[in-house]
């Protein structure tokens, strides 16, 4: 290669066996500096300690650069010329492993390999042929590509049913092993990084091939062939290349890795619940009820035959499949008649799966009932056994276990995709910059180097000495300290021009730029022009007057340098990052590149920019624009003003234009035209400057454009003449008129009606429709495509094509037309009915006029683009589990065709082939497994467990939830705040708003032509109101005069206008006068104006001060803010001492008697009464009755059930009750209408609330005493009594803070319900084609569907009298199908309305066993869309809401810094706590013993132990224990119960009365004292015949003792502290959840008390009771098994025929669900992620709670008194006793000194000081801002000194002592040797005779007088203590 390619290309050197003896000697080199080093470090401890040393500053250790990591692509600055190095080895382009054994090589798509240096497999060097072929094959892209297709290939082959021949899997296997050897030879196999097996992902590989070798040879091990499926995962490995799908694949690692904690904890909360259940519900669940036998076999039988009777599963009572389980306690499930239960018969139920029989199954249901499937069976089967008083355990388990960690789970999900996302968006900023900062460069640098003669810039005469000269424009860089191009900062050698006799010179004449200096002390004329790497290039002579040199900054891009020192060259990319002036260490956005894309160019020149729109960035403006922020490689540059050449072709040439107007305009902008003067501008100026003057001239062309003329391409011309249209007058005068018309508003708004109609048409189809209807459908159908066909073509015609498919929506909308165009002609063509499916698709025109529908759907579209990757994700994770579950069990599956005793034919749900593994798999994903893994075990055994555990854990918890992360991150606020500029006006508001205006218009003529008659009949005298003084309008849409009114609240204000404000004050005269307010009010009588201003703040709001402020801004700002945010308008009584007047201003101007009314006796009696009525409801007693009233009420009607008629006593008190309940809420709401008059009562929400609530109690009331109380209608109004409970809200805190957030939310959550319902209309139109009349079958008289051999059709089925009957759920009218939908979405009832799908065949026919299977995909697309999409929405909308209310919410910390923020958190943190006195020894000497025994940490290390082995002898019990483990067990228990009475007792002994105070330590004496009595009780019991149960309770205790595990987990700790942080909010929204219950339940218990026992209702579970009904509410509050009390609600409708009970059922549960399901529990899901991304902030970002309590408990042990001080020569050992993150590691002396801790009186160091000063490192903050410091009163806080102040008096000290010395030494020179030595020792040894007093004064915050300090001076000492 010649030398001049050598020159240009130094970044790409080719690996030689030079390269690598150079690594060799520079590793030997670094060697030989380390030890070298350490030697020195050795040799500097031993020297003498008067020389002061500083504590060294290790650099950070260099980390490789990421931009060059192995696998990325080539950074574009280094683009150029890589070309020739493809697929070559060169040296390593990263300076990290300039002296490690590596080379790179670049693959010819531009990716980077880095390869070890080292002989691969012993024998192989980096220059073996070999190696160097295998070397070409890896880093080619074919070769990744054929592996990727082998890959997918052979996925498709897995798939398969039947496995494919032997020779295709050797095919397989072969490739790739082929693919292994090349990787194995090229890289080397394990020993050195960046060999084969370093790499986890090759890990995978080899393992595959090695069992496919082992399958081959070895025979035996046949179903390792499963294993194989995990060459799945190496898609995954291929796929981390597309750069969202990495985003992706990042987030689920770092969301697995985060979820070691969480995991931790699920396991522990799961083990404790799954040891409650095995206490109480062991064996519970086998009790069955068995018939009675002496019905059978007489009074009189045996044992032996009353067992074998007993036992015969015949005997049992069974209602389907299923044998019913019972109890015998209170509320448990009942035997029908002639049956008795009884315990421990057979199997558990459903297959004997489930059981809390041991600690395995116990564990699976705890795990079931957190994942909430099908958990509402278990909750049933357990309530039936043991009571409904255990509810509560499923409460705990549903709250704590489902909705917290759940959650928990989610929020970390969402926590790592979110931090993801962040990173990869600041590497494709980072790149994006770079890539744009080269290629300016290029353009630069191509544009000066063309030709030198024309691209040249004369300058003017220049002379140094010249005042204005010097005072030139100069562009500066901010921080341009020199070069730093190299880690030396020697100087650059000498670079110069070619041909120059200069190396160095000063700013000579010709030159267009020249160095200038920042004030530093260097010569401007030291820096080198340019570097001798240009010299290459066809530069102009340096002293040619006509040069231009390349911009510093061109020559500091370049990718080429000069090598280092040690003959190493430097890459540009780590020049640019490693060495900064600043010695902070290197991190990922200092790159030069982003340093770029950060600075305000763009801004400047962004095609948005507010001066110039269309200005684009030319390439001059560029090449003037050196500025960059923080770009410190470039030195400063000074242009000089150029005299632009006149020449037509110069680059530079601005043509006339520029001398003409520019110069006029601009006589001293030195950018745009030469000109005389020159000053000083900030270079920002000059370019806003220049923009305004583009912008003025008009003068949009770019510099280069007169270079760059370009001929129009064909393809232009061809598009112009083609789709432009604008060829003829007349025709553009055509479409001028057409688009008058096709633009308007109204044609829009008439759009929108037929869309809305059209979709009412096409939600009209239904089955059986009559012709009639069917005719007026499709003729409609024909009119409106015809509409939208005329209006798209229209819109062509007016727009012309160019402009009309620009818009995205006008793409959208000539797609359907097409399609509805295509349908209509290809009407007769069977089949072509899924195209109707397409017009559907018009509701989505709505969106353009419909803003949440577009944002929703642009939420949707934004997430599309992540969630195709994520889609992909998904997939290859369901392939992965459904390949391997079809490989596993498919072969188990056989048996329930082949084995009788399984027998019943395959199920639906199975692994038979690829698309049912798939739907199973689909179906986990969902959340349901628990059901397909009852069906996988009972034939493949356990082996399903970890599968399908597995499965669901990684699909469902982890990858689904990254799911809802997704839809939650594109849910931010950003999202929501769309940039008003991109909306386009909005057309149908347009119209509404005119409609509004003409209906305005034509009221105020009205008005006008009423008043003008009646002010004739009375012709009052009217004042005259000019023009300008015009009423304001509320809504702020006037300008206000000067010296007008403003009206605020009715309360009237004057707007005064001074000159630099304008102030709101109460307009007293106007007031006085009674001037007519739009409110309707004046003011109050006995209210002085005077006290109004105290009140404006509640008049006005907050807005006042806000408005009065902005209102100085510009005379046309001046608005009221009286549209606010729209609030409840909670009463104000509380703050008014007084009642508002009865009457309105109005009445009494108009009606003068009223007045005199007013004034007299009567009225000021009335008025005494209005204010004593107004104390009464004031006082705190009112409010405390009324709740009690209410709560009263309530219960009153909870008692209402259905045995209400057997008990008449009870039903006449309740009667009585009612009524007087009535007259006291009567009696409230007529107080509150004197006390606070009709306007304020009825302008407050709550109180109509009251009003209604009482009305329809009046009404009730009329109803009985008239005896109407059987009315249908009035029985609905009693329902409406449930609404009682709700005034409990406005009266409770707590609620009404969530109830408020949940009204502000409600319009974004309706408006979400209304997108659901359009999303889901969409789908349910689709299933009513689909599958309308067809879900009809032929059933026997047991309701069996018939098989088609008997029946095939409904005639058959008629003619042969079985039954022809619907499914309940169907899709035969667009009603119907939104239920079955939502049962989908929920996941509820699902599975049957899927298989009456897949079995439907055409309308008529009897269905046939999946005859339809592909309609699999309609449902899944269902699922995708409708539920995992919309029903998260809800929880988007909730998260958003929350966050807009805590943003509006504003705070102290909004004006900190971050850094302060941390801080001012961590101080307020330690405020709250102080040290604790730690625990006296006690006195006596055992005690001692016992004490330091009790509080060392190994014997809690030893307790923790115990405790773990007694959770485990618990974990062995199970039901069925043969006696000796029963035994065993129990004298184990009771030696535990010794080891913890042991402890306490010691504890108690050691602590004494301080052992109560610990919390931990009460908690540990509760459960030993219990513990004791459930030991001593046992036996006790056991003689005497107590309910089991109570035993078991009493045994529960034991679980507790694990609790104590907790202490000791710190990250588990953080999670229940955010669970802690959490509660208040839980609870309160536990308390609206309950109250939605208690209101449902009574509605509920009324509708539906008679319901029949069927489907999802029994003799436990009903409406029956209000109990009953409130346990059923809370098992469906998560939405469980709704669909089966749907079932048995309807059960008494006939298909086909309109029902009542149907409707209300429906609207009862959906309007529930709806309620419940998705906004409260969703608030509850808000909640947690709130509070715990807080807590993990707090804990990755400052000091936890925890860091604090450990300062403490390590402080006692040095301050046991609790003097909160501690000698400072304790300190250096204090602060290396503490743990991490305050931990400093001795030696840390001068790490004291530099934090500068106070040192107070007695030498003594303040505790809050130390951690003050430890916390301030920690943070690494220096500027804090100043915190309150609460010193307690009884320490005397006196600051003497300080850390560093010490050291300072001590370096004094060193040195006078050091002179005295000296002096002594002089002065006695004569004498001898020993005498000097006395006299030395004298003056260290004898303070008294030898002190040297350093005056020093010392200032502190507290103390601020001078002291005089003596210090002694020792020596040798090292500190002064």
């Amino acid at each position: 290669m010649d030398e001049e390619g050598v020159e240009e290309y130094r970044n790409f050197r080719p690996f030689t066996r030079d390269s690598l003896f150079n690594i060799e000697r520079r590793i030997a080199e670094e060697q030989a500096a380390k030890e070298a080093h350490k030697l020195k470090e050795a040799g500097d401890s031993d020297d003498s300690e008067d020389e002061i040393e500083e504590p060294s500053h290790h650099e950070p250790d260099p980390k490789p650069n990421s931009k060059l990591e192995a696998g990325r692509k080539l950074p574009p600055s280094l683009e150029e010329g890589s070309g020739r190095f493809v697929g070559r080895p060169i040296e390593d382009l990263d300076e990290y492993y300039h002296n490690q054994k590596t080379f790179c090589v670049i693959g010819r798509d531009k990716t980077i390999y880095r390869f070890n240096a080292t002989n691969a497999l012993f024998v192989l060097s980096p220059f073996n042929p070999i190696r160097r072929v295998a070397l070409y094959i890896l880093v080619h892209p074919l070769f990744s590509v054929v592996v990727m297709l082998t890959i997918i290939v052979n996925c498709v082959f897995m798939t398969m049913t039947e496995g494919p021949e032997e020779y295709v899997e050797q095919i397989f296997t072969g490739i790739y092993t082929f693919e292994a050897t090349t990787k194995i030879l090229a890289r080397g196999i394990i020993l050195t990084p960046f060999t084969y097996l370093r790499d986890p992902w090759n890990w995978l590989d080899f393992f595959v091939i090695s069992i496919a070798y082992l399958t081959m040879w070895i025979k035996s091990l046949g179903n390792l062939s499963a294993l194989r499926t995990f060459r799945v995962l190496r898609a995954l490995k291929t796929v981390a290349v597309i750069p969202g799908l990495k985003t992706i694949v990042g987030a689920l690692l770092e969301a697995v890795r985060r979820l070691r904690d969480v995991m931790i904890l699920t396991v522990f909360v799961l083990s404790i619940f799954a040891l409650v259940g095995m206490q109480l519900y062991s064996g519970g669940l086998r009790q069955k009820c068995v018939l009675n036998w002496t019905i059978e076999l007489g009074p009189n039988i045996s044992d032996i035959e009353w067992l074998s009777f007993v036992n015969d599963s015949n005997n049992w009572w069974k209602v389907g499949d299923d044998y019913i389980v019972c109890g015998n306690g209170s509320g448990a499930g009942g035997c029908k008649e002639n049956y008795t239960c009884l315990p421990d018969l057979g199997d558990n139920p459903n297959f004997g799966y489930t059981s809390f029989d041991n600690f395995g199954w116990a564990l699976l249901c705890a795990f079931r009932l957190m994942t909430q499937d099908y958990w509402e069976s278990l909750y049933k089967l357990v309530l039936r056994a043991e009571g409904s008083a255990h509810a509560m355990y499923f409460v705990l388990v549903i709250l704590l276990g489902s909705f917290y960690l759940v959650n928990l789970i989610l929020a970390i999900v969402a926590m790592s995709y979110d931090e993801q996302q962040k990173q990869d968006a600041a590497d494709a900023a980072d790149e994006a910059a770079e890539r744009m900062e080269e290629e300016e460069r290029r353009e630069i640098l191509s544009q000066m180097t063309k030709s030198p003669s024309d691209a040249s810039f004369k300058s003017d005469q220049y002379n140094p000495d010249k005042a204005e000269d010097k005072e030139r424009v100069s562009l500066t860089s901010d921080q341009s300290g020199g070069s730093h191009l190299h880690p030396n900062s020697k100087k650059r050698g000498s670079v110069s021009l070619p041909g120059s006799p200069f190396a160095y010179r000063r700013s000579s004449r010709g030159s267009q730029f020249s160095w200038k200096k920042k004030p530093s002390g260097r010569a401007t004329d030291r820096q080198p022009l340019v570097y001798q790497t240009l010299e290459s290039l066809p530069l102009p002579f340096a002293d040619d007057s006509a040069a231009v040199t390349p911009s510093s900054e061109d020559l500091c891009n370049f990718p080429f340098h000069k090598n280092a020192p040690n003959g190493r060259r430097y890459s540009f990319a780590s020049q640019t990052r490693r060495h900064w002036p600043d010695a902070r260490p290197p991190s990922r956005r200092s790159s030069f590149a982003s340093n770029v894309s950060r600075n305000s160019r763009t801004s400047r020149y962004s095609v948005h920019s507010p001066l110039d729109p269309l200005k684009k960035e030319s390439k001059m403006d560029t090449l003037f624009n050196f500025t960059r922020k923080g770009s410190q490689r470039v030195p400063d540059v000074v242009v000089d003003k150029p005299r632009l050449d006149r020449d037509n072709d110069s680059v530079s040439s601005l043509g006339s234009e520029c001398v003409g107007e520019k110069q006029k305009m601009s006589p001293t902008n030195t950018f745009l035209c030469p000109s005389p003067t020159a000053a000083n501008v900030d270079i920002k100026d000059v370019m806003v400057l220049k923009d305004l003057i583009d912008h003025a001239s008009g003068h949009r062309r770019s510099f280069m454009s007169v270079v760059s003329v370009q001929p129009e391409a064909v393809r232009d011309k061809l598009m112009n003449y083609l789709c432009l249209w604008n060829c003829s007058p007349n025709f553009k005068k055509l479409q001028y008129f057409v688009s008058l018309f096709i633009m308007d508003a109204f044609v829009d708004l008439f759009i929108t009606l037929c869309i809305v109609v059209n979709t009412g048409f096409m939600a009209l189809d239904h089955w059986d429709m009559n012709e009639d209807l069917k005719s007026v459908s499709e003729f409609a159908n024909t009119l409106f495509t015809g509409i939208f066909a005329a209006e798209a073509f229209l819109k062509i015609l007016a727009l012309s094509p160019i402009n009309y498919f620009k818009d995205n929506w006008n793409v959208f909308d000539s797609f359907i037309v097409f399609l509805s165009l295509m349908e209509l002609m290809l009407e007769e063509l069977p089949g072509l009915s899924v195209l109707r499916a397409f017009r559907l698709l018009r509701v989505f025109k709505l969106a353009k006029s419909w803003p949440t529908l577009n944002m929703l759907i642009a939420i949707v579209g934004r997430t599309m683009g992540a969630l195709g990757n994520l889609t992909i994700v998904l997939g290859i994770v369901v392939f992965i589990f459904a390949v391997m579950g079809q490989q596993l069990f498919r072969d188990s599956y056989q048996r329930y065709i082949n084995d009788s005793d399984i027998g019943g034919g395959m199920p639906r749900w199975n692994f038979d082939d690829f698309l049912h593994s798939f739907m199973i798999i689909f179906r986990v994903l969902c959340g349901e497994w628990i059901e397909s893994m009852w069906g996988c075990m009972r034939v493949a055994g356990y082996a399903c467990v970890p599968f399908f555990l597995l499965t669901m854990v990684i699909g469902n918890l982890v990858v689904l939830n990254l799911f809802l992360a997704l839809l939650l991150s594109s849910f931010g606020a950003e999202s929501l705040q769309r940039s008003e500029a991109d909306d386009e006006p909005n057309k149908l508001a347009e119209a509404v708003d005119r409609f509004k205006r003409f209906g305005a218009w034509v009221k105020v003529k009205i008005i006008v032509c009423l008043k003008v008659k009646l002010r004739r009949k009375t012709k009052r005298p009217v004042i005259a109101l000019s023009p300008s003084s015009s009423r304001p309008e509320l809504n702020g849409k006037e300008a206000l005069a000067d010296g007008q009114t403003v009206v605020g609240n009715g309360k009237a204000y004057e707007l005064h206008q001074t000159q630099d404000t304008e102030s709101l004050s109460p307009n007293k005269t106007d007031a006085e006068k009674g001037l007519d307010l739009p409110d309707g009010e004046k003011l109050p009588r006995r209210c002085s104006v005077g006290s109004m201003n105290k009140d404006s703040k509640s008049m006005l709001g907050s807005e006042a001060s806000s408005s009065s402020s902005s209102l100085s801004e510009s005379e046309k700002d001046i608005k009221v803010e009286a549209d606010g945010e729209p609030e409840i308008n909670e009463v104000d009584i509380v703050y008014v001492k007084e009642p508002d007047d009865c009457l309105c201003k109005v009445c009494t101007r108009k009606f003068k008697c009223l007045a005199t009314i007013e004034e007299s006796k009567t009225g000021q009696l009335w008025w005494k009464f209005r204010c004593f009525m107004f104390r009464v409801t004031e006082h705190k007693y009112f409010e405390t009755f009324i709740i009690t009233m209410i709560l009263a009420s309530s219960s009153a009607l909870a008692l209402e059930d259905e045995y209400l008629g057997e008990r008449p006593i009870l039903k006449a008190i309740l009667m009585y009750l009612d009524k007087c309940f009535t007259a006291i809420f009567i009696l409230e709401m007529l107080v509150k209408w004197v006390a606070f008059g009709f306007k304020t009562y009825f302008t407050d929400a709550w109180c109509w609330l009251d009003f209604i609530i009482v009305s329809l109690s009046i009404v009730l009331l009329a109803a009985e005493s008239f005896n109407l109380g059987d009315l249908g209608a009035i029985k609905a109004l009693r329902t409406l009594r449930a609404l009682r409970p709700l005034r409990a809200v406005s009266r409770w805190e707590g609620m009404r803070v969530v109830v408020n957030a949940l009204i502000k939310a409600i319009p974004s959550i309706f408006n979400v319900l209304l997108v659901c319902l359009v999303f889901w209309l969409i789908f349910g139109i689709m299933g009513v084609q689909l599958f309308a009349g067809r879900f009809h079958k032929c059933v026997d008289a047991d309701g069996t569907r018939l098989n088609i051999s008997v029946v095939d059709h409904r005639n058959q089925c008629e003619t042969q009298n079985y039954t022809w009957t619907n499914s309940k759920i169907n899709f035969d009218n667009v009603m119907n199908a939104y239920l079955a939908l939502f049962q989908v979405a929920t996941y509820k009832g699902w599975t049957d309305i899927m298989n009456d799908a897949i079995d439907s065949r055409q309308p008529n026919y009897q269905p046939l066993y999946e005859d339809n299977r592909y309609m699999y995909m309609y449902f899944v697309l269902f699922i995708i869309f409708g539920s995992f999409f919309t029903l998260n929405l809800f929880i988007g909308v909730i998260i958003d809401n929350f966050n807009q209310q805590k943003k509006k919410g504003g705070s102290l910390e909004m004006f900190m810094t971050d850094d302060q923020k941390k801080y001012y958190m961590a101080m307020k943190r330690m405020q709250s706590k102080s040290p604790q006195k730690s625990i006296p020894k006690p006195k006596l000497w055992i005690a001692g013993i016992i004490f330091d025994v009790t509080t060392n940490q190994m014997f809690d290390i030893g307790i923790m132990v115990v405790i773990l082995l007694n959770m485990i002898t618990m974990m062995i019990e199970h039901e069925g224990m043969t006696h000796e483990i029963d035994e065993a067990l129990k004298y184990i228990n009771i030696v535990f119960i010794a080891i913890f009475t042991l402890e306490c007792v010691l504890k108690i002994i050691g602590l004494r009365q301080f052992y109560f105070k610990i919390p931990w330590n009460v908690f540990d004496f509760v459960v030993v004292i219990l513990s004791i009595l459930a030991l001593s009780l046992a036996g006790f019991f056991e003689n005497f015949f107590v309910s089991p149960t109570l035993l078991r309770v009493i045994r529960v205790f034991r679980v507790g003792r694990v609790l104590r595990l907790v202490k000791s987990a710190k990250g588990i700790r953080t999670l229940l502290f955010s669970l802690a942080v959490s509660l208040p909010a839980l609870f309160n929204i536990g308390l609206l959840l309950a109250l939605v219950m208690f209101i449902y339940a009574i509605m509920g218990m009324n509708f539906f008390m008679k319901a029949e026992e069927e489907y999802g209702l029994d003799d436990a579970f009903n409406f029956k009771t209000f109990f009953r009904s409130f346990i059923l509410l809370f098992q469906m509050c998560t939405s469980a098994g709704w669909d089966g009390v749907l079932n048995g609600l309807i059960a008494r409708c006939k298909p086909n025929e309109s029902c009542t009970e149907y409707t209300i059922a429906t609207m009862y549960l959906v309007t529930y669900l709806v309620i419940s399901f998705l906004v409260v529990v969703n608030m509850y899901i808000a909640v947690i992620l709130e509070n715990f991304s807080q807590a993990t902030e707090d804990v990755q970002q400052g000091l936890t709670p925890d860091d604090f309590d450990m300062y403490y408990e390590k402080w006692e042990k040095y301050d046991p008194d609790a003097t909160q001080y501690i000698p400072l020569d304790m300190l250096s050992d204090f602060v290396d006793f503490l743990e991490e993150p305050l931990q400093l590691q001795k030696p840390n002396h001068f790490m004291l000194v530099k934090l500068d801790i106070p040192i107070c009186d007695g030498d003594m160091c303040f505790c809050r000081d130390i951690l003050d000063a430890l916390t301030k490192n920690f943070l690494g903050t220096t500027e804090t801002p100043d915190m309150p410091t609460q010193q307690e009163a009884e320490t005397e806080y006196v600051v003497v000194s300080s850390t560093l102040k010490r050291q300072k008096e001590h370096y004094a000290a060193k040195i006078i002592q050091k002179a005295y010395r000296t002096f002594r030494r002089k002065k006695h020179g004569s004498e001898s040797d020993d005498e000097e030595n006395d006299i030395d020792e004298d003056c260290v040894d004898n303070g008294d005779a030898e002190t040297v007093v350093v005056e020093t004064t010392s200032s502190h915050a507290s103390d601020t007088t001078e002291q005089q300090k003596t210090v002694e001076l020792h020596a040798d000492s090292d500190i002064v203590a």
